[in-house]
Formats: structure tokens, C-alpha cells, sequence
């Protein structure tokens, strides 16, 4: 079964067998930086993906596309992309007004597979206490 992270443009997702939460930029065997969502008739998403020991690759991911090996069993896939809505002024019930500006965010539902040993982490992630 595969880990599903919805992830929109200019997040990064850290994959590694070493990971250390607390110095994730030196510590990821795989570093996969969403660059792009697009919701139209072609859903896809452009990752640059970086390897510790290497270069740095960009990488067009389509839904129902083929997916990126990260490593030999190591595997990431476009599952679906989908708008995410936020209103930008919150709706005020004394005065009846707002609530209808909006901004739209594509966010794209990468699904990753991988040895239970590899672990994977939002840039975003917070640490529990």
C-alpha cells in the first residue's frame, strides 16, 4: 500500500533511510521539490527531484501517468490533482459581507511506495512533542 501526501507548488518532500527531522537539507537520500500544478485538461505537476550524491532533475508527472523510481524500490506517482479553495475574507454575520473573494490552489496527491525502512517528510512537518 502506498503513502499518499497532497502536496501544492513550492513544497518539498524528504525521503531517506537516515532522515534527521532536525537537519533535513543534509540528511535526505531524495528531495522532491513540487514546482508547478496544473488543473486543466492535462493534470500534471513538474517536480525537480535532487539526489544526496547527485544533480538535480526535473520530471513532468501526469495522473494516470508513469510514475518517477526514485531508487530501485523506491517509487513516487501523480494520483490525482484537485483545487483547494480559500476564501480570502473571512464572511462577517453582523455586517453580511465578505466571504467572497477567493483564491484557487491546485494541489497535487502524490502517492509514494517504498521499504518500511525508507521515511518520508513534509518540509511542512511538525514536530511532536
Amino acid at each position: 500500500m502506498a503513502l499518499k501526501l497532497t502536496r501544492n507548488a513550492g513544497s518539498i518532500v524528504y525521503g531517506g533511510y537516515t532522515l534527521n527531522p532536525d537537519d533535513l537539507e543534509k540528511s535526505y537520500d531524495h528531495r522532491l521539490w513540487v514546482r508547478s500544478v496544473k488543473d486543466s485538461s492535462d493534470k500534471s505537476a513538474v517536480v525537480h527531484l535532487s539526489v544526496r550524491d547527485g544533480g538535480v532533475e526535473e520530471h513532468l508527472l501526469r495522473v494516470d501517468g508513469e510514475g518517477l523510481e526514485l531508487a530501485g524500490d523506491i517509487n513516487v506517482s501523480l494520483e490525482s490533482v484537485r483545487n483547494y479553495v480559500i476564501r480570502e475574507t473571512p464572511f462577517c454575520r453582523e455586517c453580511h459581507s465578505g466571504g467572497d473573494q477567493q483564491k484557487v490552489i491546485p494541489q497535487a496527491s502524490f502517492a509514494f511506495t517504498a521499504p518500511r525502512e525508507y521515511q518520508i517528510i513534509r518540509d511542512d512537518a511538525v514536530k511532536k512533542v
